[in-house]
């Protein structure tokens, strides 16, 4: 109970320190073990997390809570396949919860074990019985595994098992569109006028059918549906979504971000608490120059997965944007807790350090950004805009240009915020004609647009 106490009120070595005292002079306890392994792992002592688990185990196998704590370990430390035979045995401990079953098809998924991951999925329906999310899910594996045939046969299961159920039959025909074999969706789309002749989307599809006109911006329009619908798998949805979001990308058109962020709110409120759905509105919104809000989205989904540091990344180029240094320097010290190895984390750690002036720890986190970034361009690149930076607040305006050059020279012309620097350096140096070009050549390459735009109309107006 004392040790209870001491780790309720954060004081987690000393909590370790008096049950290592107690598994010394007790009997053993599996309880002792449990709760050092959960103390270690917290601290990322994985060593000595599997030493005390193992021991915990060694004295109650069949432990529930014991063993679901081994299945997290296992994955975090990508071991799945011990972590699939141990979520086999909690399924003998407890046949009737599916969420096992689940877990192991999510891990066999991530192995390419697709006909394996089939196989438990039918498991699942003989020992618990038959389910329209375990019918889903199959749809989804085969056709993640570009089995369209097969994934069409088995949504074609609850068609005819739900005859009037309009959602499986846009199902099928959204699959139909993403493999842009559009013109085979006709039938499908009949079908939905059989049962509802007012369905406005499964309309619209027959006459942009019969029009030709059925690409890939104006079948956006009838994805409403899908997106709203819960029961549909979110993988299916993202499948969906992808090839327009990195077209929105690429060409930052405004229509399609407007059609893409309709669409995303949408998937968000039918599905809460999936990270997916979040972390791809984050994207959309992120693309669409809606920094704010695609911040937003990135905090939630982190509170709901924490283990993506793409998203990590993301939601700190986005609080660099705005420039909330406070809170970029938080999010970036957690993202280096959480992935020690990803040298952006320590770049952008130290960018907060810059704003605040404390250049001597921000030059000790550049130059472990540089080690572990092992001569990656990128990095490289923003570590010597930083640099140039440091240089900048010290008035030191050779240096200053001698590092921007360099940061544009590793990336080859691209690097924004160094062709921004320059521009500031020689704004500073009097040289105004160059700062305004290299401004605007910093908005070319994709720069802060309203700050740069707001630097040249300052010049312009002095």
């Amino acid at each position: 109970m004392s040790a209870k106490l001491l780790i309720a009120s954060g004081k987690k070595t000393e909590a370790i320190k008096l049950l290592d005292s107690l598994r010394r002079e007790s009997e053993p306890s599996a309880s002792i073990f449990f709760e050092l392994a959960k103390l270690h792992y917290e601290a990322k002592d994985f060593n000595q997390t599997e030493s005390n688990l193992k021991s915990a185990i060694r004295l109650q196998p069949d432990n529930i809570w014991i063993r679901q704590f081994e299945v997290s370990f296992s994955k975090d430390l990508g071991r799945y396949d011990e972590a699939i035979n141990v979520l086999k045995h909690l399924v003998i401990l407890q046949p009737k919860n599916d969420q096992y079953y689940d877990q192991i098809v999510q891990l066999q998924i991530k192995k390419n074990d697709i006909d394996v991951a089939l196989v438990t999925l039918e498991e699942k329906e003989k020992n618990i019985g038959w389910s329209e999310k375990n019918v889903l899910k199959k749809a989804e594996i085969l056709d993640n595994a570009d089995r369209l045939g097969d994934a069409i046969s088995m949504i074609n299961t609850l068609v005819l098992k739900f005859p009037r159920e309009k959602k499986y039959l846009r199902l099928i025909s959204n699959m139909l569109h993403s493999y842009d074999k559009v013109g085979e969706a006709e039938p499908y789309l009949k079908k939905i006028l059989e049962i509802d002749p007012n369905d406005i989307d499964a309309k619209l599809g027959m006459i942009l059918l019969s029009n030709g006109k059925l690409d890939k911006d104006s079948y956006l329009t009838t994805l409403a549906p899908l997106m709203s619908n819960p029961d549909v798998p979110i993988d299916m949805k993202i499948k969906e979504l992808i090839p327009h979001v990195q077209q929105h990308a690429a060409t930052g058109d405004s229509l399609l971000g407007r059609q893409l962020i309709d669409l995303c709110d949408k998937l968000v409120i039918a599905h809460p608490n999936e990270a997916k759905s979040h972390a791809i509105y984050g994207d959309v919104l992120k693309n669409n120059e809606e920094t704010t809000a695609a911040i937003r989205q990135y905090e939630k989904t982190l509170t709901l997965n924490n283990k993506n540091f793409v998203v990590w990344e993301q939601l700190m180029y986005c609080l660099n944007d705005v420039e909330n240094y406070d809170q970029l320097l938080r999010t970036a010290t957690d993202a280096i807790d959480y992935f020690p190895n990803q040298a952006i984390a320590y770049f952008f750690s130290a960018k907060s350090l810059i704003a605040k002036n404390d250049f001597k720890k921000a030059t000790e986190l550049l130059d472990e950004a540089t080690l572990i970034s092992a001569g990656n361009p990128n990095v490289e690149s923003r570590v010597l805009t930083a640099r140039a930076e440091i240089a900048f607040k010290k008035q030191e305006w050779s240096k200053a240009m001698e590092l921007s050059n360099k940061a544009l020279q590793v990336s080859k012309g691209k690097n924004a915020d160094a062709m921004e620097l320059k521009g500031d350096i020689y704004k500073e140096t009097n040289d105004l004609k160059n700062a305004v070009v290299s401004w605007n050549k910093a908005k070319e390459l994709g720069g802060n647009a309203a700050r740069l735009a707001k630097k040249s109309e300052t010049q312009k107006n002095n």
